[in-house]
């Protein structure tokens, strides 16, 4: 039998996806076996199924195609990358190739050449649009007119660099890293040197626009601290100036910034809190447990609880594709158009999603879409039924199958992109003894200093290995479990985890 070339398809658009899917599907030898709407979801892809070619966009919500390729080749060096875009312009091909893509092919070439391109970077061959390639070979033509690469700084004056920028004296950095006085002044001066700059002001300026320095939730304080150690500072810069009055002007505005920054997001943060539940639902028969844990910089998770007729149970776990107040503004819209239409259409979840789609529409003019799940438990008998509007599928594991997980896919695209899309509903059953595992993003895009992602296998390892335990004790292994892999990388994303457990008879 003829070995399959196993294909990640990634881009933002269902309908290409669905055509390179049909595409494909006559040809013998190559198999689809996942899609990606953006690029956070092809990287986690790319890591769960190991396919042998990503067919990659560019433009794509969330992270852009050309991150998605730095970061799969970055935890697989051998990844075969094939981008597929519509774009044959230099700032889009130039750095797609440099970050390890293998192949650039554009969208209106023919099938027979996309097929083509899948079977050569498969084995391994590069596989360029004849427009790219011209590009390429000009590029590498042109005498370079550029001054010779700066020498790279060490592993050593990268720290300092990273303390200086912190607003560290020399005398703190002397202490941390058990050196002298003298030797930091030295490796400062190599630094200023090394990057061609002329004040240690431009280094710290350069050390943020490269990323070597955060300004985060203390940016206000700590810019203002640096101006200060500048100002008063009785050393003399390695080059002999003070820093002039263009690099201060600099830095107060990146203070402005940061301050207005923080505010906004503090307020975002008050307004997601205050959309919470007060209080988890008692449910006779049934334990449930749900924590919200916000990042500093994101507001646009929630979940919530809804009281419906018959004893039932709205159960809905959501998230906004952006941060800060835009995104907790819009997550406090969607919140309360569920609820309203929730209690309205209170056995149809599709229904419920449709009219709040529309409504979502017609009331805001934005670029920002919800991912939703929202279920409709009847305590009685066990069953859910849910919608499940582009959201991470939820699991169930049954307590009397060895931990059989079943997965609540999507049943349709996320509310606030396009209008009168159909969302459909589906059931599932739930026995004693089973647990359901609802989360957002953030928990399995965790990421440690490797930045490697948490991911959803290590998700089901943990809870496959507590069940039979309560919900809290589940809830707890799961979050143990995220913040042991993090270790002290600091939060990136808002991470919602809720665990519904209906007891045992």
């Amino acid at each position: 039998m003829t070995e399959r070339i196993h294909v990640l398809v990634a881009d933002d658009h269902i309908v290409v996806r669905q055509g390179i899917r049909a595409l494909l599907a006559t040809e013998p030898d190559i198999e689809v076996v996942g899609e990606a709407e953006n690029g956070r979801e092809a990287v986690a892809e790319a890591e769960r199924l190991q396919p042998d070619v990503i067919l990659m966009d560019l433009v794509m919500p969330e992270m852009d195609g050309v991150e998605a390729i730095r970061r799969v080749t970055a935890r697989q060096p051998d990844a075969r990358i094939l981008v597929l875009t519509s774009f044959a312009t230099d700032d889009k091909a130039f750095p797609a190739i440099k970050a390890g893509a293998l192949g650039y092919l554009l969208k209106d070439s023919g099938p027979d050449e996309l097929v083509s391109a899948i079977r050569q970077v498969y084995r391994g061959e590069p596989s360029i649009h004849p427009t790219i390639a011209r590009k390429l070979l000009q590029e590498l033509s042109q005498p370079s007119e550029q001054p010779s690469a700066s020498e790279p700084l060490t592993d050593l004056e990268v720290e300092v660099l990273r303390l200086v920028a912190q607003g560290q004296g020399n005398r703190e950095i002397a202490e941390k890293l058990t050196i002298s006085k003298a030797v930091v002044r030295s490796h400062i001066g190599h630094i200023l040197h090394k990057l061609h700059l002329a004040s240690r002001t431009q280094a710290v300026l350069y050390a943020l626009r490269q990323g070597l320095a955060s300004l985060d939730d203390a940016a206000p304080n700590y810019v203002s601290r640096l101006l200060t150690v500048f100002r008063e500072t009785n050393e003399p810069v390695a080059v002999g100036r003070l820093p002039g009055e263009d690099e201060l002007e600099e830095l107060r505005l990146i203070a402005a910034d940061y301050q207005k920054v923080g505010q906004e997001l503090a307020l975002a943060g008050e307004i997601q809190a205050s959309f919470l539940p007060d209080a988890l639902p008692d449910v006779p028969g049934w334990q449930i447990v749900a924590t919200l844990e916000p990042a500093r910089e994101t507001s646009g998770d929630f979940y919530d609880f809804i009281s419906l007729p018959e004893g039932r149970l709205g159960i809905l776990v959501a998230d906004v594709t952006d941060k800060g107040m835009g995104a907790a503004l819009y997550m406090a819209l969607s919140r309360t158009l569920i609820r309203t239409y929730a209690a309205e259409y209170d056995s149809r979840p599709e229904l419920t999603l449709s009219v709040v789609n529309r409504r979502i529409l017609l009331d805001t003019h934005t670029d920002l879409f919800v991912t939703v799940f929202y279920g409709i438990l009847d305590p009685a008998s066990g069953s859910l039924t849910y919608c499940n509007a582009g959201h991470n599928p939820p699991y169930v594991l049954s307590a009397h199958n060895g931990g059989l997980v079943q997965e609540l896919r999507r049943t349709g695209i996320p509310l606030g992109i396009l209008e009168d899309m159909p969302w459909q509903q589906d059931t599932v059953q739930l026995t004693p003894g089973d647990v359901l595992v609802l989360y957002t993003d953030g928990a399995t895009e965790a990421q440690d200093r490797q930045e490697m992602f948490f991911g959803p296998e290590r998700l089901l390892e943990i809870a496959q290995a507590n069940l039979g335990h309560s919900a809290q004790q589940i809830h707890g292994a799961l979050m143990a479990g995220i913040k042991e892999f993090v270790g002290d990388v600091p939060q990136f994303d808002d991470i919602t985890l809720m665990v519904v457990v209906r007891d045992s008879q």
